[in-house]
Order: C-alpha cells, then structure tokens, then sequence
C-alpha cells in the first residue's frame, strides 16, 4: 500500500495537481492565418450542421478544406452546393479506388496539401465547437514556437449506461494526456481537436507496422513527434471539441479494444507510466481490502484518508475543469469498474485480436 501510495502521490503532485488548480483559461488568437481540416465519409448530415458553425467562428484569417473521403452518398454533393455560400470553403474528392486501401492519415495529408495555410486545425465531421473562439483558442496555442497544440473533445451527453460509460472513459483519458502534456510529457492527442503544423506533419514518418493498424493514426503521430519544448495542451472550456457519442455499449466495446492496438507502439517511457498509474490504483485498493479484512484498521484508515480527501478531491476538480458535470461524483464507483475492465477488454485483446475495419 505505501508503495502505491507513493506511485500515485508522484502521479497527482507532478501532474494532475497542475491541471486542477491553475487556470486554463487561454486569451484566443485571432489574427493567425490558419487552415481547418475535415475529413468526412459519408457524413453529408453532419457537414451540412457543422460547416456553417465553423464559418461562423470570430477568426480574422481562416479557410476550411473538408475532404470527401471515398463517400458513397451525396457528400460531394452537398459541397458543392455549400461552395458558393461559403468562400472560404474548399472541397477536396478523393474517388474510391478498389485496388487502394488505406486509413484516415492518407484523406487527412491530401486536405493538408491543398491547405493554404502552415498552421493546421483538424476536428472530424460527426463534432461541433463548444463556442465561436474555438479556432482562436486553439491557434493561441502556437504561440511561443509552439508546432503542436492539444485539445479536448468530450463526448455528447445521451441518455443510457454506455454514454455514462464512454464520457467518463473519456474524461480521464483526458485528464491525462493534458495533463502529462502541461507537465512535459506529451504523449498523444484525439484528432477531433488538434492543430500542428504542416512541416512537422509531413515529417513523421511512422514504422511499416503501424501503418497496417487499424486505428490510432492520431495518437501514434503525436507520440512520434511531441516533445515538451513543442506542444502546448488547451484546456479552456471554448476550445472544447464535442463529438458523437457512441450508438450503443458493443461499439463503444470495439473502439476501446482497438485502442490498446494501438497503446503498444507507444514510446517505452510512455508505456511504463501509463501502466504504473492503474496498476497503482488497483494496488492501492486491493491492499487496503485487504487489510480492512485482516483487521489491520489503522493502516487501511490511512491509505483510505489519503485516496479519498487527498487524490480524489483532486481529481474531481480536474474531470470538473473538463466539463465533467455530474459524473465527477461518481469518479470513485466509475474508477472501481473501470480498474476491473480495462484488464478483461484488454486480456480478450490478446485472445482475440480485432479485426481491421473494411
């Protein structure tokens, strides 16, 4: 117990604390010329909701290049038909090609191309901005040199258990990525809300095993080229991204198992302290069960006193900053399940790979 204790002292006085009380409030950057970059496939709907948001944002210099990604509904379409009331809409096609298969990063560097821009902000087709400062905030963040910027996109509040499940999964996936990201320790970002800039996307390179995963093409870019001295991580409530929630509990499921295919090519530091966090919470509350059984009182009141008036207030505070609402009162509950799951969805990760999508 005092082992975990001191993992996770190290955890939330290093980095949770630095996100929970210091201000995330960002002054937003109007004046820098940036490109917006959509990929959608299939998504006529939803672009038709989601670009006049987007032209709508009180930036002074932008332009919005949405890609049509192979669609086989009436997408190109609908742009087309956008075009002219929107002059700074630029679509890009992408015909369907039988013989070519490929993911995400292949449509997103074709929009990057035709960006007239150097400074890029990506979101996807099925997210909507929580204000009209969300390219502003997001572009405030190059600031200082900066070539990639951070942000969040938390998931839409429907009713239902997966939703609980997926926005609280969510949160505190967040949590940690922004805040190793505020303490130097960048390690990956969500596509739905990220900005970088074309030079060093061109320049990652990737390894020939990740080009055949499935999913993850995000997570792994930023783990290849963040570094402290490069990345600023946005956590101001304008610059939140919000993003469809999952249509039920076995996709949800699915998404989170194809995660860990891709968690394994992370760097090794990385990986270690992403293993040593839960790992230290399951500890931390199998010992103390322990000891409360064996009647060992006194030192299970201690670990208790410690997880529960030190690092949960903390992290309650920090999933608050994030727009957690309600949940944040069921971090403790939601923290026990999720310290059960995550190990079944993975182990069944090992006996059963998942299969790549079509």
């Amino acid at each position: 117990m005092a082992a975990s204790l001191v993992v996770l002292a190290f955890f939330h006085l290093a980095m949770f604390s630095r996100f929970a009380f210091r201000t995330q409030e960002v002054e937003p950057d109007h004046d820098l010329p940036v490109s917006i970059v959509v990929c959608g496939r299939n998504e006529s709907t939803t672009l038709q909701q989601l670009i006049p948001i987007l032209m709508d944002q009180d930036h002074n210099e932008f332009e919005l290049v949405v890609v049509n990604d192979r669609s086989e509904d009436d997408t190109w379409d609908i742009l087309q038909w956008l075009k002219p009331q929107f002059p700074k809409l630029k679509p890009v096609n992408i015909q369907a090609d039988e013989k070519f298969s490929y993911g995400k990063k292949i449509a997103l560097g074709v929009g990057i191309r035709a960006a007239k821009y150097p400074h890029i902000v990506v979101t996807d087709a099925d997210c909507m901005p929580t204000s009209r400062d969300w390219v502003s905030i997001m572009a405030a963040g190059f600031k200082g040199g900066k070539e990639i910027v951070i942000g969040h996109s938390p998931y839409e509040r429907v009713p239902g258990f997966s939703s609980l499940l997926e926005r609280y999964d969510g949160f505190t996936k967040a949590l940690q990525y922004i805040s190793f990201a505020q303490a130097g320790f960048p390690y990956m970002g969500v596509g739905r809300n990220m900005a970088f800039t074309r030079e060093i996307f061109f320049g990652a390179k990737g390894s020939p095993k990740q080009r055949q995963l499935m999913s993850g093409d995000d997570d792994l870019f930023i783990n290849e080229v963040a570094r402290a001295k490069n990345t600023s991580a946005i956590a101001d409530g304008g610059s939140y991204m919000t993003t469809r929630a999952t249509p039920d509990l076995i996709t949800w499921l699915h998404r989170k198992r194809r995660h860990y295919t891709t968690a394994r090519f992370y760097r090794v530091g990385h990986q270690i302290l992403l293993t040593m966090l839960p790992a230290a919470r399951l500890v931390l509350w199998a010992t103390i069960l322990w000891l409360l059984i064996t009647g060992h009182f006194i030192g299970a009141s201690i670990g208790l006193a410690i997880a529960l008036f030190i690092f949960l207030p903390m992290e309650m505070l920090a999933l608050r900053k994030l727009g957690a609402g309600r949940i944040m009162w069921f971090a403790l509950p939601l923290e026990w399940l999720f310290l059960l799951l995550d190990p079944c969805i993975y182990i069944s990760t090992l006996i059963f790979k998942p299969q790549r999508w079509k």
